[in-house]
């Protein structure tokens, strides 16, 4: 049982206060902490409703010191931070300095090439400040990387003698419409836009459709190859593409043994657009290009970061929730994991799959089926987290912890693993 801060309000954050409300063995205390009070008080009030105290407050994290003296008033022992990527690092620090433990969904500034002696994410440089603290802190314990390394781990496990590898491929749904919308001419409204993608692309501003690198794990080693030069079909016969993901450095990182991961999902071909090289180019004079930490306030940014979270994403079809705000996926979502390995002297893959419906979650939740799926992971984690089940000095992923711990915490939150001998992908 611990006291909670949660740091934004979001559906998740509702979600999130009402399981805790409901098992009254996991919270002593729960607090809100977002930019504006006012979207907190609905829950307050539903909390109230079933007999939960529940505090709110604004906190404006680029005034690092400010928020430390609301956070030490309400002397959490646990920070769950569901606020934007450019606040981890502000969120992190304020957990280390008054000793809380912390939990979040994602990795943040994941390296485009992963090498043996980089960092999994940025994250991972508040080890040392946790470690002496004396506590613990899990990033990425949203469904990627933490569900997915933590089905193939628990494969590993209990399905394979040995496994050789794993493809990831995910299926948003399908989409009812597409960020690059069309005028009456027919012409694309967004010729001129400049992408978040553009300007972390090591070509940026090179020419037409410079290509993206793409990262997987090849013989234990990670290995690029160009962007739509991979393709394969989903278990539905979806055509997806071979694109970078988190979860390739958290295989390189926590499961070595593991020669051969990939990640695929549907994307749009972009043929013919022009990359606005006058625009990165202005933007490089300025100095907001720049990979060098800079002080803003008591936050310490990577300009480029900033700029590449201001501006929109690129692909039409990604499947993070972040990158498909404006895309509104209807029918089935899913994820699939293929496995392939040895079991009984034969080589056979089977498939785990995860699935749900955007449209009965969109008209109960407000959201969609992966965002909807990324929540459901998030609070099984904070569970975990509240019984000292995922708890040791340091920054991890939830792939650090047992697999099957994870796995049977994901089972109470609803998520159902379909299981069954496959095709490769």
């Amino acid at each position: 049982m611990k006291r909670i801060l949660i740091l934004g309000c979001n559906e998740i954050t509702k979600r999130l206060v009402l399981a805790l409300c409901a098992d009254r063995s996991l919270a002593s205390g729960i607090a809100i902490a977002s930019e504006n009070r006012e979207d907190s008080d609905d829950i307050k009030n539903l909390a109230a409703r079933r007999g939960f105290r529940v505090t709110t407050s604004a906190i404006n994290l680029n005034n690092l010191e400010a928020a430390m003296m609301m956070v030490k008033i309400t002397a959490p022992e646990l920070i769950v931070n569901l606020m934007p990527a450019e606040f981890t690092q502000a969120a992190m620090d304020m957990a280390s300095q008054i000793g809380a433990d912390y939990i979040d969904g994602r990795l943040c500034g994941v390296p485009l090439m992963p090498l043996p002696t980089s960092l999994l994410s940025e994250q991972f440089k508040k080890f040392g400040a946790f470690q002496h603290a004396k506590k613990t802190a899990v990033c990425g314990a949203g469904f990627n990387p933490g569900v997915l390394t933590t089905i193939v781990r628990s494969a590993v496990k209990n399905d394979f003698f040995e496994v050789s590898s794993a493809k990831f491929c995910v299926i948003p749904g399908d989409s009812a419409d597409k960020s690059e919308k069309k005028d009456a001419s027919g012409e694309s409204e967004h010729v001129d836009v400049l992408y978040s993608e553009d300007i972390k692309n090591p070509n940026a501003g090179k020419g037409v459709n410079a290509a993206q690198p793409v990262i997987y794990v090849s013989e234990g080693k990670a290995t690029q190859t160009e962007e739509f030069s991979k393709e394969a079909k989903s278990s539905g016969g979806r055509q997806v593409f071979m694109t970078s993901n988190p979860v390739i450095t958290d295989f390189l990182k926590e499961i070595p043994d593991i020669q051969e991961a990939s990640y695929y999902e549907p994307v749009v071909r972009r043929e013919g657009r022009k990359v606005p090289t006058e625009k990165i180019e202005m933007l490089r004079g300025l100095g907001l290009l720049s990979d060098k930490p800079v002080r803003v306030g008591n936050a310490i940014v990577r300009p480029i970061d900033l700029v590449a979270e201001i501006l929109p994403k690129r692909m039409a079809e990604t499947v993070t929730p972040e990158e498909s705000k404006d895309v509104v996926y209807k029918g089935e979502a899913s994820y699939e994991i293929y496995v392939t390995g040895q079991k009984n002297g034969k080589v056979l893959t089977r498939l785990y799959k995860i699935t749900a419906n955007n449209d009965e979650i969109r008209d109960k939740y407000g959201v969609s089926a992966l965002e909807y799926l990324d929540g459901s992971a998030i609070i099984a984690g904070v569970k975990l987290m509240c019984l000292d089940k995922w708890s040791k000095p340091g920054v991890f992923t939830p792939a650090a912890f047992p697999a099957d711990l994870y796995y049977e915490a994901l089972k109470k939150e609803g998520i159902t693993v379909e299981e069954g001998e496959s095709q490769p992908l």
